[in-house]
C-alpha cells in the first residue's frame, strides 16, 4: 500500500504553482501527511553570470534581501491557510538555486512525495537556467507529481 507521511510542495507563487496546492492538501489529507511548504529564491549573485559594479551589486542584493523578506511574509500566509485545512503545515524558505534547494530539502527532510506545477519560469528565464521541474524530475530521490495547469 502506498503512503506518504512527508509531502512536500515546492512553490514560486505563481498561478501555476497555485493551481497545484489543493493537489497536495489532497494528498496531505488523505494520508495524513505532514504537508511542508517551500520557496527558494536565488541570491542575485547567482541570477548574473556577469560581472557588474559592486555600486549595482549592492542596490541589487538590497532588492533582493526586501523581495525575499516579503516572500517570506506570503510563504507564512500561505502556511497559515494550508493549515486550517490539512492541520499540519511546515513552511521553509531556502537560498540558492531552486533544483538543487529543492533535491537537497527533500532529502534532509525525508520528503515521500514532491508535489510541483511545470512550468514557472518561460521564455528566455526557461532558455537560461532551464526548468525546475525538469531537473528535480530526474534528480529527485523520491516520487514526483507534476500539475499541469489547465487553460
Amino acid at each position: 500500500m502506498v503512503t506518504y507521511k512527508n509531502i512536500l510542495f515546492s512553490t514560486d507563487f505563481s498561478e501555476n504553482a497555485q493551481a497545484a496546492l489543493p493537489f497536495a492538501i489532497d494528498l496531505a489529507n488523505k494520508y495524513g501527511a505532514r504537508l511542508h511548504l517551500l520557496h527558494v529564491y536565488q541570491d542575485p549573485g547567482e541570477v548574473a553570470e556577469f560581472e557588474i559594479s559592486s555600486n549595482i551589486r549592492m542596490d541589487w542584493v538590497r532588492v533582493a534581501h526586501l523581495v525575499g523578506t516579503e516572500m517570506e511574509k506570503k510563504l507564512q500566509a500561505l502556511c497559515e491557510q494550508v493549515t486550517r485545512e490539512v492541520g499540519s503545515c511546515q513552511s521553509k524558505m531556502l537560498r540558492g538555486r531552486p533544483p538543487s534547494e529543492i533535491l537537497r530539502y527533500a532529502k534532509e527532510a525525508n520528503i515521500d512525495l514532491i508535489v510541483m506545477a511545470s512550468h514557472g519560469l518561460t521564455g528566455w528565464e526557461h532558455v537560461l537556467f532551464g526548468s525546475t521541474t525538469e531537473r528535480v524530475l530526474r534528480e529527485s530521490p523520491c516520487n514526483v507529481m507534476v500539475i499541469r495547469r489547465r487553460g
